[in-house]
């Protein structure tokens, strides 16, 4: 094994994993140290949404996890508040309901293979050593073997047990929540609910999801708070408890009663956390060790390859390019927290719709924390860009979506002030021109991840919005970027119309 490789990752779940793969396929020396997994431990089931397909492509993942011959997930049916509904995911798409031990190994395989050295073992809590910024680990190797390890970048992605990230670890105390989780077989499958569906259900105090692995077997869970002491007295085991739960139930229930429990119940803690820094020195906070958002958000693996993906682009672009390390880092820092936030607030929503119909301190307790929160600002260079659902009704840009679908006449530029901010370009954080405009003063580049500057540039090249379109769906060809929706695309002049840089002339 490697002493002093360029990275080093505690940790080979998705985070690791992921953030592994990318580093070794950009030329650097990557060792990831995981423990060896224990063959009677529970592995949990996680529901991936479609949107997940966009960052497991990022990663170079998806043809691994689509070639892993998971379940589909196609859905969800719920029982909230009181008030039944099933959503299917648009235009049929569908992504994955996982088993994390199946799906974490292959991923591992996935980074192994493009020359990421995994080592099975234990890491020690990291020291700083030399100027402050970097790290020295001990890892206990599992056959007993100590070795020391000087690397020059490290990544915590040990989840909840957050070797390094747990110094940083901020607990939500307000909102405590146990998982108990028991796996249910039916030979006959699921008849009264759709085998792709995960299935989600408020109760009085508490709520409670099923993941399906397969068309014959789903994952229960039941989340209460720790805090109620009633959880677990009163019964003989972690199972009764659970079955006990399970009758505060309707939709559980349902499901529960005509079927097989496969084994006893177990519990996790699922409560939330984040941390008061998310890069130090050389070091950063990956995934669910920075940061771990409620269940309800349906985010966890997700959140995860997200993470990963910026802590590799940000880690690569302090070792190509150093005068940048600060600035990176910095960007990281922000994108972890603004994740965190959007999350909570996220809950905040399920939460108010379950509202008065359930007064148990479970609920009230969340929903009095969540008033305290403070709202984030909106970001415009998020991840996803600016929040589309706030610009869509928007009257302004309202008004310019309609009329650009009525007219055809050329736009020519307004208003054109940029200002440079740090951005992803490929697989670096640089310092690039952003727009800076009245509805975005701290500047915006990409909406929908169509790129501003561009269309601004081909705007005064093209007769009308058509054209437009067309030239710039040409460029990103060119550039080997995905192929850009056109309800989106016409979005997005739409808003630079209204902000003004766009000005529409005769016949539009």
């Amino acid at each position: 094994m490697t002493s002093e490789p360029q990275v080093l990752i505690l940790g080979g779940g998705p985070a690791g994993a992921a953030a592994a793969r990318l580093l070794a396929r950009w030329g650097h020396e990557v060792v990831v140290v995981e423990r060896a997994a224990d063959p009677a431990a529970q592995s949990l089931a996680e529901s991936l949404p479609p949107s997940t397909r966009k960052i497991l492509a990022a990663t170079g993942l998806l043809g691994v996890v689509e070639a892993g011959g998971f379940h589909p997930n196609g859905g969800n049916t719920a029982l909230w508040g009181g008030e039944g509904r099933r959503d299917d995911f648009a235009g049929g798409a569908t992504g994955f309901h996982i088993l994390r031990s199946r799906f974490d190994g292959l991923l591992r395989e996935a980074a192994a293979g493009a020359g990421a050295e995994i080592v099975g073992g234990v890491a020690r809590l990291p020291e700083r050593v030399g100027d402050g910024e970097g790290w020295r680990v001990e890892v206990v190797l599992d056959a007993g073997e100590r070795v020391e390890i000087a690397p020059g970048w490290v990544l915590d992605c040990t989840g909840r047990a957050g070797v390094l990230a747990r110094r940083y670890r901020v607990l939500e105390a307000e909102a405590p929540t146990l998982a108990v989780v028991r796996r249910y077989r039916s030979e006959d499958g699921w008849a009264n609910v759709d085998a792709t569906h995960a299935l989600v259900e408020s109760f009085e105090r508490g709520w409670a999801w099923s993941v399906p692995t397969s068309e014959r077997e789903r994952h229960v869970a039941v989340m209460v708070d720790p805090q109620l002491q009633d959880v677990l007295e009163g019964a003989a085991d972690l199972s009764a408890a659970f079955e006990a739960e399970i009758e505060n139930t309707a939709l559980m229930r349902s499901i529960t009663n005509s079927a097989v429990p496969a084994g006893d119940a177990w519990a996790v803690t699922a409560s939330m956390y984040t941390s008061s820094e998310f890069a130090v020195g050389r070091a950063l906070l990956v995934g669910d060790a920075a940061s771990f958002a409620d269940p309800m958000s349906s985010y966890g693996v997700k959140k995860a390859l997200a993470s990963a993906w910026l802590a590799a682009v940000t880690v690569n672009t302090a070792i190509r390019t150093p005068e940048l390390a600060g600035a990176a880092t910095a960007f990281y820092s922000d994108r972890e927290r603004a994740m965190y936030r959007s999350l909570r607030e996220g809950l905040a929503v399920e939460v108010d719709e379950v509202g008065e119909r359930a007064p148990d301190a479970f609920w009230e307790r969340r929903a009095r924390w969540l008033a305290d929160q403070p709202q984030s600002a909106a970001d415009a260079n998020a991840p996803d860009g600016p929040d589309a659902e706030t610009l869509r009704d928007d009257p302004e840009v309202r008004a310019a979506f309609h009329a650009l679908r009525l007219g055809s006449g050329r736009l020519r530029v307004g208003r054109r002030e940029t200002a440079d901010r740090p951005l992803v370009i490929g697989n670096r954080i640089r310092m690039a021109p952003a727009l800076v405009t009245p509805r975005f003063p701290g500047g915006v580049r990409f909406f929908r991840d169509v790129d501003l500057l561009r269309v601004v540039h081909l705007a005064t090249g093209s007769p009308n919005p058509g054209a437009l379109y067309e030239a710039y769906s040409e460029w990103a060809a060119r550039e080997d970027l995905p192929p850009v929706d056109l309800a989106n695309f016409i979005g997005v002049v739409a808003l630079l119309i209204a902000d003004g840089v766009l000005v529409p002339g005769p016949g539009s």
